[in-house]
C-alpha cells in the first residue's frame, strides 16, 4: 500500500500536487477549498455526500468546500492531479452572479464528469511550469460556467450549526462527545446520529479535520511543522502525522519543504 507523490508545488496561490496511489484509501475528510483533480490513469471508487462514485482515466472530480470525501484504490496504480484552489478565487468569479449570496462559498457543479478543456487545462498547469498564469486564467474561466444554484436544505440544523461553530472556536481541544451534545441542547445519542448523517462524519472526527484544516494553514503561513501541531493542541506528534498523511498523502514536515519550494522530488509514502 502506497502514495506516491511525484510533485508539489503552489503556483498563483492555487496548490497543486501529482500522486499515483494503489491498493490505499483516503478516509472521509473534508476540504477547506475547491478540490478540482484530472485523474489521469486507472479507477477511483469515490464517496462523495452519500454518493458512490467511479472516476476514470480522463475524468474531472471536483468538491465544493466542506463536501465530505473518500477514496479508495484498488491493485492497478490510480495517477491524478489535484488542485486546490482557494474559496476567494471562486467568490471572484461569481461576483454579481445570482447564484451566489456573498455569504456562503459558492456552488460548483460537483462529482465526477468529463470536460476535456478542462482536463487540458489542469494537466498543463501542472506539467509546463512557463504556462502556468496562462493556465491558471483558463481554469478559473472554465469554472465560471460550473457556478451552480446551491441545493435546497444543504444546512446542518440549527443546534448542530451550533456545535460545529463552537469547534471551529476550540481547535486546540480534545472535546466529549458528552460536551458537544451539551453545546447541542440533545442527548449524547441523538447528538452522535444526527450529526453524522447531516454531515457525513462522526462529531469528533470532522472535529479532527477541522484542527487538521487549521494546521496546512499554518504550514502554508511557513509556521514549521511542529510549532504548528503544538499550537493546535497536537502534543503527540505520531498521533498528528498519520492523521495529516491519511488525508493528504504526504507527512507535515514534506509538506512543509515542498510548498515552499525546497524539495520537488518523487517521494513513496508506505502506508500501515
Amino acid at each position: 500500500m502506497s502514495f506516491r507523490v511525484t510533485d508539489w508545488f503552489d503556483a498563483g496561490g492555487v496548490e497543486c500536487s501529482r500522486m499515483v496511489v494503489r491498493q490505499d484509501r483516503f478516509p472521509r475528510h473534508t476540504h477547506d477549498e475547491y478540490v478540482l483533480c484530472a485523474n489521469l490513469s486507472g479507477v477511483e471508487h469515490i464517496w462523495l455526500d452519500g454518493r458512490e462514485l467511479t472516476a476514470h482515466a480522463g475524468d474531472i472530480t471536483l468538491y465544493n468546500p466542506g463536501s465530505v470525501q473518500g477514496s479508495s484504490f484498488g491493485d492497478d496504480a490510480v495517477e491524478f492531479i489535484s488542485l486546490h484552489i482557494p474559496q476567494p478565487l471562486i467568490a471572484a468569479l461569481a461576483a454579481g452572479n445570482t447564484l451566489s449570496d456573498g455569504r456562503s462559498p459558492p456552488v460548483l457543479q460537483e462529482g465526477v464528469f468529463r470536460h476535456p478543456a478542462l482536463f487540458h487545462a489542469i494537466c498543463r498547469f501542472a506539467q509546463c511550469p512557463t504556462a502556468r498564469a496562462e493556465e491558471q486564467q483558463r481554469i478559473l474561466r472554465l469554472c465560471r460556467t460550473l457556478l451552480r444554484e446551491p441545493p435546497h436544505n444543504s444546512e446542518v440544523s440549527p443546534h448542530l450549526h451550533d456545535v460545529q461553530c463552537w469547534m471551529r472556536s476550540h481547535l486546540t481541544e480534545k472535546p466529549a462527545l458528552e460536551q458537544l451534545a451539551s453545546v447541542g441542547g440533545i442527548s449524547k445519542f441523538h447528538f452522535t446520529r444526527q450529526f453524522s448523517q447531516q454531515t457525513g462524519i462522526p462529531p469528533l472526527q470532522y472535529h479532527m479535520q477541522l484542527r487538521l484544516q487549521a494546521a496546512r494553514a499554518l504550514l502554508r503561513q511557513q509556521v514549521p511543522p511542529l510549532d504548528a501541531a503544538l499550537q493546535l493542541g497536537f502534543y503527540d506528534q505520531s498521533h498528528f502525522i498519520n492523521a495529516f498523511r491519511k488525508v493528504m498523502g504526504i507527512t507535515p514536515q514534506r509538506y512543509w519543504r515542498q510548498i515552499h519550494g525546497n524539495l520537488r522530488s518523487s517521494h513513496t509514502v508506505q502506508s500501515s
